[in-house]
């Protein structure tokens, strides 16, 4: 049975379809789109306006016809932060459902982390860490200690969101790069129990970590997979200056390897580093695992019904 899950996100929308073997309880993947919206740039004081909702139904659109086309058994449609921090956001699903017969289930800050640190947890040794989703829109921090979450906390530090809030061009200027740190930790200081943690790596999944990985990897020349990719604090300033310096050319190498994020890697790095930073860890670890893995093994394999 094929069953697909359809993250919405703030940046990016992503389908993922499983191979499902409900009696072993097994999932292969079998298929990973995304599309591009940026949905946070149609946000205005809170409200998803007119050309945002299109935007939203049309690339929904597109993908249940696509789910159709690859003969997609079940289809399972949710969305974090980039819907449930709308002032309209029951008018949103009510154009969704109205339109496309679509049923969006809006997960909560709380269940977002556990959805994360479930399908990030098969992927690492230890048993104990720091975690991090971080998104377009919002950022989720989490502690964990065999098998629990002991700490968790949603900010609104998300690589898209820091770029619309804090940079006028293309790449941030050096008094906007030190506006982005001073609110990224800011917002981390609301929550106090992260702070210098202990932890010498942070576990990062979303994809501004893996973006990060790739263009390290292509500065340096090398290959291979990206999961399981550290990068010390060190590489990431080592990434930031190189591009820097290489001015156009900098910005060239970027749409050529990560064009999707041509705006917001640099940013994200930031965020990522001032998070390391926070929590006293020297550098960050990519994980392969997602919310999604999280959302499928935990609502969706766990029920009697697929």
């Amino acid at each position: 049975m094929k069953i697909g899950t359809v993250d919405i996100g703030s940046n990016t929308v992503r389908i993922v379809v499983y191979n499902v073997d409900d009696n072993e309880k097994t999932a292969e993947e079998v298929v990973n789109e995304r599309h591009f919206i940026g949905l946070i740039e149609y946000v205005e004081k809170g409200v998803l306006i007119y050309d945002g909702i299109s935007k939203l139904t049309e690339t929904l659109r597109i993908i249940k016809d696509f789910a159709s086309v690859i003969k997609c058994d079940n289809l399972h449609w949710f969305a974090t932060a980039s819907l449930r921090s709308l002032r309209n956001e029951k008018d949103v699903l009510l154009k969704v459902k109205s339109e496309l017969d679509i049923n969006i289930d809006i997960i909560s800050a709380e269940e977002e982390v556990f959805f994360d640190y479930i399908g990030m947890k098969k992927y690492i040794k230890e048993k104990d860490g720091v975690g991090v989703d971080l998104g377009g829109g919002s950022g989720q921090l989490f502690s964990f200690s065999y098998g629990k979450i002991t700490n968790s906390d949603s900010f609104k530090i998300g690589s898209l969101i820091t770029y619309k809030n804090f940079v006028s061009g293309l790449l941030p200027k050096k008094k906007e790069i030190k506006k982005i740190k001073k609110y990224v930790k800011e917002e981390l200081m609301t929550n106090k129990e992260f702070k210098d943690s202990g932890y010498e790596k942070l576990y990062a999944i979303g994809g501004t970590a893996r973006a990060g990985a790739r263009l390290h990897r292509a500065l340096v020349g090398g290959d291979g997979i990206i999961s399981d990719y550290e990068l010390s604090l060190e590489q990431i300033d080592d990434i930031i200056n190189t591009i820097y310096k290489m001015d156009v050319k900098g910005i060239s190498f970027i749409c050529h390897v990560i064009p999707e994020r041509v705006y917001t890697i640099i940013p994200g790095l930031i965020v990522l580093k001032t998070i390391c930073k926070y929590i006293g860890a020297k550098k960050i670890h990519t994980i392969k695992g997602s919310v999604r893995e999280g959302y499928l093994w935990e609502k969706i394999m766990k029920k009697s019904s697929l």
